[in-house]
């Protein structure tokens, strides 16, 4: 293949394969904003299905009133009298002439009668009473199912479908009334034909809770996907021929510079230094003439050069070595001093083994042959040899002085087994609470034929070590960020922390739909075991308060300190009665530990009350969620301690 092909070939790929990707990526941005388009247009429709039916149930209100206020209506009520209530229904719904259907309940909202079309929705509520006493419920609509689904297609343009108790009521759709129906929303098939859509329930007192689906069609939808990929690769295929006719003009123009300096290559490579380069311009290639025109002069100094490179490359190595000293990646520093210990050591493999998993992983650079694996094996066992034999020593004195000549388990130990040189180094650390000097694992590095000098020894053992200070620091960082977060006494997360993994929660459990609990708890006569015993026979009780939260939670759960002996748990993906049987639990065990008193006397024992609340079951938001579990934590107090006590559940509006 020519030079000139293979250029066009070059333009063709790094113009093609990003279209390519840029139409893909288009293509399937496209489809999920017209999917997002409709999504929201569903979502529009549902509240505009919803403010319908209230108002469809605030025309049903004076109604009935009229009804609610009827004497003899509530004397057939109050003897629980079906036929008597069914004929008196009949009468008043002659007078109503919009009414669609009247029902009446008993106390125990079991429907005594009941006149009118069946598939009547938007039923408004009342609650006659004789005195002080209620009755029974009457509850009145004035639409139909068929009716509400019309009216909600005028308003929002979607088709609609009405359901109770697994029937369809209604539709704007071709299906039967009465006919089973399955909830199901996103991509559904109707009629024989594909929507997309949503349901979601009625707010009814009484009667089968009714559901409304909002449709939108499929072939629309895709319709107009369709429409906006043919826009996007009509531009994307203008731009293609577009880079594809200048891609050829400029392969010509390189062609023709690329020429020139291969004549001049030639008189080079024939020793003729005579005739320079012709220049022209001042591009990248009039440049390149002017270094080819100074390459003859500068073959003396060849080797002068070599050097100087050589102590750029040697300083570049120690800057990278600086740099990946403050990095926050162990792992990848790790892997950048095996790399550049190799490379710059003139290695054939080498490699960082752990001793401690958790501190860092291996790191393996080159291939380990045979007799390179050997050399490595040896070098590393020598080098754990003399750690074992001299490390109670030196430890003491960098701990005792923190800095001075480098100890000898920082020094490479060479190895040489069948004239395969190795070096390795032990890594040392300074990690934990305590800082203290530990070795997380040996980098070791090999060749074959020629022994390490030196230099290289220098270079290798600045290397390991600047891998170490960075495991320090990953170390020190990861200590500072779980201290930012967690209450020290007790090991339990902060208030701060669990303020903002609480937004976090109820934000995933509205954007998902699901349940997230909250648990309260108080330390019974904590005060009383301060003022008896002390405040640090106080904190013993908190230290293991904590530790039996943490032990009893879940993965997914958050214990935290919320204040004082106050302390709380998240519960994602928990409903108050899950949240209730695992504050039992907590609850059992706390009764069940004894704490031993620092004063010698003998043993405490610890009860706590609980309070539980979920959300959206008893609050709406963090606030009332927080409020509810607290009220709940103390009615459980003013019931006598040591118990778990249940938020109330929401009242629904009628």
């Amino acid at each position: 293949m020519s030079f000139r092909s293979r250029l066009l070939l070059f333009f063709m790929i790094i113009v093609i394969v990003p279209m390519i990707a840029v139409a893909l990526v288009l293509f399937s941005i496209t489809a999920d904003s017209e999917t997002g388009k409709a999504d929201a247009a569903i979502a529009q429709g549902l509240r505009a299905a919803f403010a319908v039916y209230d108002g469809d149930r605030a025309r049903a209100r004076p109604d009935l009133e009229k009804v609610a206020r009827d004497p003899q209506l509530a004397a057939a009520l109050a003897h629980h009298d079906p036929a008597a209530t069914t004929r008196r229904l009949t009468t008043m719904a002659k007078g109503l002439p919009g009414v669609r259907r009247i029902a009446a309940y008993d106390t125990g909202r079991r429907q005594l009668a009941a006149i009118g079309a069946p598939d009547a929705v938007a039923p408004a509520v009342a609650a006659p009473s004789t005195g002080s006493h209620r009755i029974g419920l009457i509850a009145l609509s004035v639409t139909t199912a068929s009716e509400y689904a019309r009216e909600v297609e005028r308003l929002t343009g979607l088709e609609a479908r009405v359901t109770a108790a697994g029937r369809l009521l209604g539709s704007t759709l071709a299906e039967k009334p009465g006919a089973p129906v399955t909830i199901q929303s996103g991509d559904t098939k109707i009629a024989g034909h594909q929507y997309r859509g949503r349901f979601a329930p009625l707010s009814d007192v009484v009667g089968p809770r009714a559901s409304i689906g909002v449709f939108e069609n499929r072939d629309a939808l895709a319709s107009s996907i369709d429409d906006r990929r043919l826009l996007i690769g009509a531009i994307l295929a203008a731009f293609l021929l577009l880079a594809l006719l200048s891609s050829i003009v400029v392969v010509r123009a390189l062609q023709r510079q690329v020429n020139k300096f291969l004549e001049a290559a030639r008189r080079l490579a024939r020793g003729d230094f005579s005739r320079p380069v012709p220049v022209e311009g001042g591009d990248e290639f009039a440049a390149l003439g002017r270094e080819f025109n100074a390459m003859s002069e500068q073959l003396a100094s060849k080797i002068e050069e070599v050097q100087r490179k050589r102590g750029e490359l040697e300083e570049t190595i120690r800057r990278v070595g600086e740099a990946f000293a403050a990095s926050l990646d162990r792992q990848e520093m790790v892997n950048i001093a095996v790399r550049t210990a190799v490379e710059a050591c003139q290695a054939e493999a080498g490699r960082a083994l752990p001793i401690d998993l958790r501190r860092m992983k291996a790191a393996h650079v080159g291939e380990e042959t045979p007799e390179l694996r050997a050399a490595l094996m040896e070098a590393e066992r020598n080098a754990f040899a003399i750690h074992e034999g001299h490390s109670a020593d030196w430890l003491a004195l960098l701990d005792a002085t923190g800095d001075g000549e480098e100890p000898l388990e920082r020094r490479p130990v060479r190895a040489e087994v069948d004239r395969v040189y190795a070096m390795a180094v032990p890594l040392l650390a300074r990690l934990g609470r305590g800082r203290s000097l530990e070795q997380v694992g040996v980098v070791s590095i090999a060749r074959a034929g020629r022994d390490f000098d030196d230099a290289e020894h220098d270079l290798f053992a600045y290397l390991t070590g600047q891998a170490a200070v960075s495991i320090e620091n990953v170390d020190l960082h990861e200590m500072v960020r779980i201290q930012a977060v967690t209450d020290e006494l007790t090991g339990l997360y902060n208030l701060r922390h669990f303020h903002e993994t609480l937004d976090g929660e109820i934000e995933r459990s509205r954007r998902f739909g699901q349940a997230v609990g909250l648990m309260m708890l108080d330390i019974d006569n904590f005060k009383t075991v301060n003022d008896t015993y002390g405040h640090q026979q106080g904190d013993l009780v908190l230290i293991e308060v904590g530790r039996v939260l943490r032990a009893l939670s879940r993965d997914i759960d958050e214990p935290a300190r919320y204040g004082g002996e106050e302390m709380a748990v998240i519960l994602p993906q928990t409903d108050v009665a899950g949240a209730e049987l695992l504050a039992e639990r907590m609850r059992a065990a706390l009764a069940g530990i004894e704490i031993d008193r620092l004063d010698g006397g003998g043993r405490l024992r610890v009860t706590a009350s609980f309070g539980v609340a979920s959300l959206p079951a008893n609050a709406s938001d963090k606030d009332s969620l927080i409020a509810e579990a607290d009220a709940a934590l103390y009615r459980a107090k003013r019931g006598g301690k040591n118990k778990v006590g249940r938020a109330e559940p929401v009242v629904a509006e009628s």
